[in-house]
C-alpha cells in the first residue's frame, strides 16, 4: 500500500492548525525553513518522510495521548468500511449497522492514522444519518483532493448537498450544484446504486423548494435503484413520488402509489416503511378534505409504531374540521406527552397553539401568527401551509377581517405557485 503523497502536507496542516501552531513554531520544530513549509501547505513542494516524521514527534510531544501509527493496513481495513457505509446508505441498512459505524469512530487508531481522511469520510457519513449539518466538513474533504476514487467525491457532493437547511434560492442552487457534481463523479463508473441514492437526495430538495423540477428525475432514480438491487430504497423511492404528486395537487396518483406501496409491503414485513406509506396517505386525504378517512389512516399509522410527529396535524385539524373540538383537543394533548422539545416539535406546537385559540373562540394575536410565519421557511417538508392558511383565512372571516382573509388567501396562492415551479 503506497501513501499517497499529498497526505504528508494535509495532515500536517491539519495538526498544525487543530493544535493552533503557527507555521513559524512547526517549521522550526521540523528543521526546515517557514518558506518552504508555507509551499508544502501551499502544495507547492512536496514533504519528505523525515520531515513528516520530526513533525509528528513533535505534535506527539505536545500531546501526551496522540500517538500515530504508521500501519498502512489500516488504510485498506478504512476503505473497504466506507464502501460497506455507502452500501448501508443506499440499501437503508444503516440502523443496524450504526453500532459498528460509531464503533469505528470512537477508535483513535484510524483516527491517528494514514486513514485519518477515511475516518472523516465514515464520520460524516454518520452525522448525514444523523441529519447534522455536513456542509463545512464535506467541503473540506472535496477541496483537500485527496482521494482518487472518483465514487468517494460522488459521496462526498451529495451528503454536501443534502446537508444545510434550505432559506433561499442560493441556498437551493448551492445544493443543487453540489447533486450535479455528485452526479458528475458516477458518470461512467459501475455504481447504480450511488447514482440512485443522489437522485433520491436530489428529488427531496426540488420538493421541499421548487417542485416540478423533481419530475425529471424520478423515473431515473428508481430505474438506477432498482438496477442496483436497492428494494427498500426504491420502496421510499417510490412514497417520495406519492408525496410529490401530493405537492403537485395530484391527490389520485399519489394515492394510487401509497395503494401499490401498501400491496408490496404484504412480501416485507417492515413496519416503518408501512406506518409511512399510512402517514403520507392519511395527509392526501385530509387535504382533499377526507377527513374521516385521514384520521382513521393515521390512526393505522400511529399503531404501526409511528413516532412521526406530523401525523398529529391530521388528528387535531381533521377532527376540527370535522366538528369534535374534544378530540382535537386530547390529540394535541397527546401530541405534547409524546414528543421531548427539538425544533420540529416546537414549529407543530406553535400551529396547535393558534388552533387552540381558535377552537377556544379567543382572539389569535398577531405575533402568534407572525412567529409561525418565520418559521415555515425552515420546515418547507412538513407542508404545514396546506392547514395553516385556509385556518387563518377562514379566522378572519368569521371576524368579519375580510383584508386579513385576503392577505392569508394571497400568501396561500403565491406558496402554491411558487412550490409548484
Amino acid at each position: 500500500m503506497k501513501i499517497n503523497t499529498a497526505f504528508y502536507p494535509l495532515y500536517t496542516q491539519y495538526l498544525r492548525q487543530y493544535y493552533e501552531i503557527s507555521q513559524k513554531d512547526l517549521a522550526k520544530n521540523t528543521g526546515i525553513s517557514n518558506s518552504s513549509l508555507s509551499k508544502i501547505e501551499a502544495g507547492k513542494q512536496e514533504m519528505d518522510d523525515a520531515t513528516f516524521k520530526k513533525a509528528i514527534s513533535f505534535f506527539e510531544n505536545l500531546d501526551p495521548d496522540f500517538h500515530f501509527s504508521f500501519d498502512l493496513s489500516l488504510v485498506d481495513h478504512a476503505d473497504a468500511f466506507v464502501f460497506k457505509c455507502i452500501q448501508s446508505l443506499i440499501f437503508v441498512t444503516y440502523p443496524s449497522s450504526m453500532y459498528e459505524i460509531e464503533n469505528f469512530i470512537d477508535h483513535s487508531q484510524y483516527r491517528d492514522s494514514f486513514a485519518f481522511f477515511h475516518y472523516l469520510v465514515v464520520q460524516n457519513i454518520y452525522e448525514c444519518i444523523q441529519e447534522k449539518d455536513c456542509m463545512e466538513s464535506t467541503q473540506y474533504l472535496i477541496d483537500s483532493n485527496f482521494f482518487v476514487d472518483p465514487r468517494y467525491y460522488a459521496l462526498l457532493y451529495d451528503i454536501n448537498g443534502a446537508s444545510g437547511s434550505l432559506k433561499n434560492d442560493q441556498m437551493f442552487m448551492r445544493q443543487i450544484q453540489s447533486f450535479q457534481k455528485a452526479l458528475g463523479f458516477c458518470h461512467g463508473a459501475n455504481c447504480d446504486g450511488l447514482r440512485g441514492l443522489i437522485l433520491y437526495h436530489l428529488i427531496l430538495i426540488y420538493k421541499q423548494y421548487k417542485c416540478l423540477g423533481a419530475f425529471q428525475y424520478l423515473e431515473e432514480c428508481e430505474h438506477s435503484l432498482e438496477k442496483a438491487g436497492a428494494y427498500r430504497r426504491l420502496l421510499y423511492a417510490k412514497l417520495n413520488k406519492g408525496n410529490f404528486y401530493i405537492k403537485l395537487g395530484l391527490y389520485p396518483l399519489a394515492q394510487e402509489i401509497y395503494r401499490n406501496l401498501e400491496h408490496s409491503q404484504s412480501q416485507i414485513d417492515e413496519k416503518e416503511i408501512i406506518s409511512r406509506i399510512c402517514a403520507s396517505s392519511s395527509w392526501c386525504s385530509l387535504l382533499q378534505g377526507k377527513y374521516e378517512e385521514a384520521i382513521e389512516k393515521a390512526r393505522k399509522a400511529e399503531r404501526l409504531g409511528s413516532r412521526f410527529p406530523d401525523i398529529y396535524i391530521t388528528f387535531a385539524y381533521g377532527y376540527y374540521k370535522l366538528g369534535d373540538i374534544q378530540s382535537a383537543r386530547q390529540s394535541i394533548t397527546r401530541f405534547r406527552h409524546s414528543f421531548s422539545s427539538d425544533p420540529r416539535v416546537n414549529f407543530i406546537n406553535s400551529f396547535f397553539t393558534i388552533l387552540e385559540r381558535i377552537m377556544d373562540d379567543k382572539n389569535v394575536p398577531d405575533y402568534l401568527i407572525e412567529r409561525l410565519f418565520k418559521k415555515l421557511p425552515d420546515f418547507r417538508d412538513v407542508e404545514l401551509e396546506m392547514v395553516l392558511y385556509p385556518l387563518l383565512s377562514d379566522y378572519y372571516c368569521s371576524l368579519g377581517s375580510f383584508q386579513e382573509a385576503y392577505r392569508i388567501q394571497k400568501r396561500w396562492n403565491d406558496y402554491l405557485q411558487f412550490a409548484n415551479l
